[in-house]
C-alpha cells in the first residue's frame, strides 16, 4: 500500500502545483486588480492653530478644496468604495510650503483592512490656501420674514435674540459683510411664536457671503427670533385744517386719500379708537399757497402701542385749494353797536357818536354771504362815568373763518340822562 502511494510521487506534486497554480489564474482572472476613480473627497485642514494663535487665519482657495482619487484595488474590493472611506487633510503645522500651498495626504478610512487597498493616486499634491490677519467685528442683526400669520392678524415685532452679533474671520471676508439678516418663517402664527433660523451674510449688493471660514453665532439653525401679532381694525382719517393755510390766505378745499386705513395693536388698545386725528402742522408745513399737493406720513402722529401693518398705507395725499384772503369793509352805525356796563345816568348820543369801520377778512366766497347779524360789536364803557366824547375799544365776534383787527376803537358819546 505504501509503494502505491510513493509510485509517481513527482507527477503527484506536479500535479498538486499545476491545481494551485490553475487557482490562482482563475481567482485573478475573476477577481482582477482594477481601479476606480472617486470624485469630490474634501480636503480638511489640520493644525490650524499654529497660526489662529498669531491672530492670523487660513481658507482654502475656492476650486482646490476637493481631490479626485484613482483607487487601485481587487473589483470585489473596489464595488464598495465611496468617497466618505477615504480621508484627505492638509497638515498646516507640518506640510506648509511658501505660505500658499499645503501638501495633501490621502488614506484609506473605511471599514476594510487597508491592506485590501493596494495604490492610491491623486489629481492635486497641495491645496492652495491663502493667510491672512484674523478679525473680529460687529453687525448688526436684522430680522426678516416670509409668510403671514393667521386670518385676522399682522405681524407686530421681529425681535432676534441678540441685536449685535460678532464675526471673526480673515480680514478680507468679514470686510465684504454688509449685512447680517435673520429670516423665518411666520405661517400661521398666533400671537407669540419664537422661531429658529441660521444667520445670512450679505454684501453690498445683497448677495450671499459664504461662511466656510468664518466663527460667529448663528451659524448654523440656532438663532432664535421671538415674532409677535397684532390684531387689526379699519379707522377713519381726519385732519385739523386750522394751520393748513399760512397767514393771509385761507383752505378753499381740501381732500384726501384713503379717507380710512387699517391699523393694528392690542385688542383692548384699538377698542378705544375709531378715527385717527392728525395734527394741524402735518398738513402743509411749508406753507405753499394756490393748488396743494402733500404727501403726508401718519404713521408717525399714531397713538402708542397702534402701527399701520402695510408700508403703503402709511401715506396720504391730500389735495388743498389754498387762496389769498379779501378783506371788506362793513360799517356799524351807533345804532349796531351793544353798549356794555353803561354807568346809570348816562346814555350813548347815538347821532353824535361815530359809525364803526370794521375790516372783515375771508375767503371770496364766504365774505359774499355774511350777514352783518352774523358780527357781534359790543364797546365797554364801565370806565366812563362822565358825559363826554370818549373813544372806546370795542370787541367783535366773527363766524369761524373770519378776522378782523384787534385793536379796532369808537367815538362814543355819552351824556346825562333826562
Amino acid at each position: 500500500m505504501k509503494a502505491k502511494i510513493f509510485d509517481n510521487l513527482l507527477f503527484k506534486i506536479l500535479a498538486l502545483l499545476m491545481a494551485v497554480l490553475l487557482w490562482v489564474v482563475v481567482v485573478n482572472i475573476d477577481d482582477a486588480v482594477s481601479y476606480k476613480k472617486i470624485s469630490g473627497v474634501k480636503v480638511n485642514l489640520i493644525n490650524t492653530d499654529v497660526l489662529t494663535s498669531q491672530d492670523q487665519t487660513i481658507r482654502v482657495e475656492e476650486g482646490t478644496d476637493t481631490v479626485n482619487l484613482t483607487v487601485y484595488a481587487r473589483s470585489s474590493v473596489l464595488k464598495s468604495l465611496k468617497a466618505e472611506d477615504f480621508s484627505a487633510t492638509a497638515d498646516v503645522k507640518k506640510d506648509l510650503l511658501y505660505d500658499n500651498m499645503v501638501k495633501i495626504g490621502v488614506s484609506y478610512v473605511g471599514s476594510l483592512p487597508s491592506s485590501s487597498i493596494q495604490k492610491i493616486e491623486q489629481d492635486r499634491s497641495n491645496v492652495l490656501v491663502s493667510i491672512e490677519k484674523q478679525v473680529t467685528e460687529q453687525f448688526k442683526v436684522t430680522a426678516k420674514y416670509t409668510g403671514e400669520p393667521s386670518d385676522g392678524l399682522v405681524l407686530g415685532s421681529l425681535v432676534p435674540e441678540q441685536s449685535l452679533v460678532e464675526i471673526t474671520g480673515p480680514e478680507s471676508v468679514v470686510e465684504k459683510i454688509k449685512q447680517v439678516v435673520a429670516e423665518v418663517d411666520i405661517t400661521g402664527i398666533t400671537g407669540t411664536a419664537v422661531r429658529s433660523c441660521s444667520l445670512k451674510l450679505q454684501n453690498s449688493d445683497g448677495d450671499a457671503i459664504d461662511g466656510t471660514y468664518l466663527d460667529y453665532v448663528g451659524k448654523n439653525e440656532d438663532f432664535e427670533v421671538t415674532a409677535t401679532t397684532l390684531s387689526t381694525k379699519l379707522v377713519g382719517i381726519s385732519f385739523d385744517v386750522s394751520q393748513a393755510a399760512p397767514e393771509g390766505y385761507g383752505l378753499l378745499s381740501i381732500s384726501y386719500k384713503p379717507e380710512t386705513v387699517t391699523i393694528a395693536g392690542e385688542k383692548t388698545a384699538l377698542t378705544a379708537i375709531s378715527n385717527l386725528e392728525i395734527p394741524a402742522e402735518a398738513l402743509n408745513p411749508e406753507g405753499k399757497t394756490g393748488s396743494v399737493q402733500n404727501t403726508v406720513d401718519i404713521s408717525q402722529y399714531l397713538p402708542t402701542g397702534i402701527q399701520i401693518p402695510k408700508e403703503d398705507d402709511k401715506s396720504i395725499v391730500v389735495t388743498m385749494e389754498i387762496q389769498e384772503l379779501e378783506t371788506v369793509d362793513y360799517a356799524f352805525a351807533p345804532a349796531q353797536i351793544n353798549y356794555d356796563n353803561l354807568p346809570d345816568g348816562l346814555t350813548v348820543d347815538e347821532d353824535e357818536s361815530h359809525t364803526l369801520e370794521i375790516p372783515i377778512r375771508g375767503m371770496q366766497h364766504d365774505l359774499a354771504i355774511l350777514s352783518m347779524d352774523a358780527v357781534e360789536v359790543h364797546a365797554d364803557l364801565s370806565s366812563y362815568r362822565k358825559a363826554g366824547t370818549y373813544t372806546v375799544p370795542v370787541a367783535v365776534t366773527l363766524p369761524d373763518g373770519f378776522s378782523c383787527p384787534s385793536d379796532l376803537t369808537v367815538d362814543v358819546k355819552l351824556e346825562k340822562a333826562d
